[in-house]
């Protein structure tokens, strides 16, 4: 089942490997007919009365049908949403008028065809109640802007002030960032051995000895393709050195934040917490690569972060989770802050935070539309 505020739908994988999305509920009385969670089931059977539906939709019949003259001849199969997949995450869209899914994901396809999302596992998922509407917490990484006061530990090796932002279409933009670069005259005057060891220091990485003429650059690129060719069991020479260790993150509207290459191997979900507007379901995705001579293991259990709990003490989270709870603190105090003040609006960078200016636009279009559900 996919929950998203106080709407479900069935997420059905097909005998021939396809998937569709029903309305979680019943044509009888509006029963849900699968509870929450996941699992394996032949049919699609309402625990109230025991009208069920065959797994393709179609449906398969009704308790002591005689008592339902009226339905004689009428379309009983599940409403549907459309349905799409990318790189292993399953879309749902319940607007039958939607643009296309190719249009809704716009260069994402071309610009992910050196390293597929198919070719990552998901390692762990971590999610997390959040005392803050959806937009407050995704909006806490969707510009570096705040890097240098928030994560002090990487404004030393990290080109966050030259962080370059691109929209494509109405849905999709991207940052990017140079995540190991010396920063600064004092770091630039350093040899290259002594950068990398201030590097691996500032970064919590382990210690590189370079070769003559080597740069830290090269060598934790390098590094890096040895461990993905290693866990894939395929070649990564094609990467560039940008896609083994910079940071690029994509966002896909409405909530969708898949990050390229292996500098940050992660992606995130943000969603409403059902039909409360304070509160939200903030999601992490670690996304490893995977041995591609097997098929893709099955994803991990989610571990929800418990009210008071951290993202540090979260073994599955490794190194990055201390980084996400120096994120936490300001969604925290945007969300209660939004409360007091008294200004009217938000004033956004024009550059830096175009691709919050970007999204709440295509937010403010669709209002004007309407519901088309």
């Amino acid at each position: 089942t996919y929950e998203i505020g106080d709407r479900s739908w069935i997420v059905a994988r097909q005998k021939d490997g396809s998937i569709r999305a029903y309305v979680n509920a019943c044509l009888h009385r509006g029963m849900q007919l699968v509870a929450e969670g996941m699992g394996h089931l032949p049919a699609l059977v309402c625990p109230f009365h025991g009208w069920s539906w065959n797994m393709d939709g179609t449906h398969r019949g009704i308790t002591e049908q005689w008592d339902f003259p009226q339905l004689k001849d009428r379309d009983l199969c599940l409403p549907q949403a459309k349905a799409a997949t990318w790189g292993g995450f399953v879309f749902i869209n319940p607007d039958p008028d939607a643009q296309p899914f190719a249009y809704c994901i716009g260069e994402l396809d071309d610009h992910f065809a050196s390293d597929p999302y198919e070719n990552r596992r998901i390692a762990a998922h971590v999610a997390r109640v959040t005392p803050a509407n959806w937009k407050v917490a995704m909006e806490a990484f969707i510009e570096s802007y705040h890097v240098s006061p928030t994560h002090p530990q990487a404004v030393p090796v990290s080109e966050y002030p030259e962080t370059q932002y691109d929209i494509y279409n109405e849905n999709v933009s991207r940052l990017a960032t140079i995540s190991i670069a010396p920063v600064g005259d004092a770091l630039k005057a350093m040899s290259e051995q002594d950068f990398a060891d201030f590097a691996a220091q500032s970064t919590g990485r382990e210690p590189v000895k370079l070769r003559p003429g080597q740069t830290y650059r090269e060598a934790l690129a390098e590094e890096r393709r040895k461990l993905v060719s290693e866990a894939s069991g395929k070649s990564v020479e094609h990467l560039t050195d940008v896609e083994m260790l910079d940071a690029v993150e994509y966002f896909v509207f409405p909530n969708f934040m898949p990050w390229h290459g292996y500098g940050l191997q992660i992606a995130y979900r943000f969603r409403p917490n059902g039909d409360d507007h304070q509160s939200c379901i903030m999601e992490i995705y670690l996304m490893l690569p995977r041995d591609l001579s097997q098929p893709c293991p099955k994803a991990p259990e989610t571990v929800w972060i418990p009210e008071g709990g951290s993202f540090g003490s979260c073994e599955a989270l490794g190194r990055v989770g201390p980084i996400f709870d120096q994120d936490w603190v300001n969604i925290l105090g945007v969300a209660k802050g939004l409360k007091s003040t008294v200004k009217r609006g938000l004033w956004l960078a024009r550059y830096q935070e175009a691709r919050i200016r970007h999204y709440h636009n295509r937010i403010e279009n669709l209002i004007a539309l309407g519901d088309p559900v």
